[in-house]
């Protein structure tokens, strides 16, 4: 301590350096502790003798695409030892038969190549037929001024959907219409339609309008979308035979 206070300036210079060579090392550990060594260490040794080939990911993206339940796929890839696989299903799929694609992608890799990969499925839908509605509404959820209704994706847009419409009538109606607007006060349900490869799906919402000179208290948007189940998760670790779902963990 003695020493301290008559070496001040010293003593201050020897803390900075201390400082500066802990602050230097944790630098050192963040951007460099892997001392150039690959990111996954020694995981991947022997990923070579058991490669999953661009043919095999294009046959499997073409397997996928043939079944009546898929809309699109995407290009799978790895993540060290994980094989990534993403399906977009149909509007009107259901989970069950969703999983059973999960065994085209099991049967796309050989013997060697399921025992040394883990497996990863994302299978999901794009909901394009939900409907959203947008105005003012009052205290009990009544709106009360004119309400836009609309697809919440747009349709236009999407290469996926052959055809869509929007309607105040049940019958189903592909007239290329995206909006309507409910200008009259009462009770009405607003009908969507689509339609992809798959098939086609149908949607709705309830609005009740009812202006007044309350002008509401807030302005709000509610959509059709109800029990939404997707998506779901397939997960197979290397050798196993059998994939764990997201939904049934």
């Amino acid at each position: 301590m003695r020493f301290m206070r008559k070496h001040k300036l010293t003593t201050f210079i020897i803390i900075i350096y201390i400082a500066v060579v802990i602050a230097a090392y944790f630098l050192f550990k963040i951007f460099m502790g892997s001392n150039g060594l690959p990111v996954y260490g020694d995981r991947l040794d022997g990923i070579k003798e058991v490669e999953i080939t661009d043919a095999q990911k294009q046959k499997l993206v073409a397997d996928l695409s043939a079944s009546a339940n898929v809309v699109s796929v995407s290009t799978p890839h790895l993540s060290g030892r994980t094989y990534n696989v993403t399906i977009y299903v149909g509007d009107i799929d259901s989970l069950d038969n969703a999983k059973k694609l999960s065994d085209i992608v099991t049967k796309s890799l050989d013997e060697k190549q399921n025992a040394f990969y883990d497996v990863q499925v994302f299978i999901t839908k794009k909901y394009a037929c939900t409907l959203e509605a947008t105005g003012v509404v009052d205290e009990d959820g009544v709106f009360t001024s004119n309400v836009k209704v609309k697809f919440k994706d747009d349709l236009s847009k999407d290469k996926q959907v052959l055809g869509f419409g929007i309607s105040p009538a049940s019958t189903k109606d592909y007239n290329a219409k995206d909006t309507y607007e409910v200008n009259v006060d009462g009770e009405f349900i607003i009908y969507g339609f689509t339609k992809d490869k798959v098939g086609e799906s149908n949607c709705s919402i309830k609005i009740v309008r009812k202006a007044s000179a309350d002008k509401g208290v807030s302005s709000t948007t509610i959509d059709s979308s109800t029990g939404r189940s997707f998506p779901i998760i397939g997960y197979k670790k290397k050798g196993s035979a059998n994939y764990v779902w997201t939904k049934d963990r």
